[in-house]
């Protein structure tokens, strides 16, 4: 099974858990980078802005066609309880592409990630593999949960 890993990460959290990921799954990359401002405290406000109105970010350009993976690893931050705005965009553009997919879900605080999972299914219009709900605060993993879709 031909499988992609995609991946947004503001401060590099979540970039650590999804290259862990691909390594482990002999998988493909992809780091999605957005043309918006998201580093320091202005690009954290500008992302709970883009966040908190459910507002997509402009992505560069990549050149990985998603279509030809049978299974793709979302990993995404969670922002204001829903899907990081750059990941938004990517499963916003790319919906038709994906076969099949499993979440990793990184947030901070102590939340149950399933709405978020649940939101990602019906976008996609398909049933997650299974999920990972991981809760990471400063870079220390606090809770990792993997959740296995019946």
């Amino acid at each position: 099974m031909k499988t992609l890993v995609v991946y947004y990460s503001r401060k590099g959290y979540t970039e650590s858990i999804a290259l862990e990921k691909a390594k482990n799954d002999n998988a493909d990359f992809l780091c999605l980078e957005t043309i918006e401002n998201t580093a320091g405290w202005y690009g954290f406000f500008n992302c709970v802005k883009f966040a908190s109105s459910k507002k997509r970010m402009t992505l560069f350009p990549y050149e990985t066609n998603v279509g030809e993976y049978d299974k793709a690893v979302i990993c995404t931050p969670v922002w204001c309880g829903g899907i990081s705005s750059p990941m938004l965009e990517f499963l916003e553009r790319e919906k038709h592409n994906i076969k099949s997919a499993e979440y990793i879900l990184v947030h901070a605080l102590p939340m149950n990630a399933e709405t978020v999972a649940d939101e990602i299914d019906k976008l996609l219009d398909i049933k997650r593999i299974s999920f990972t709900d991981i809760q990471c605060v400063l870079g220390k993993t606090l809770k990792e949960e993997v959740k296995a879709n019946d």
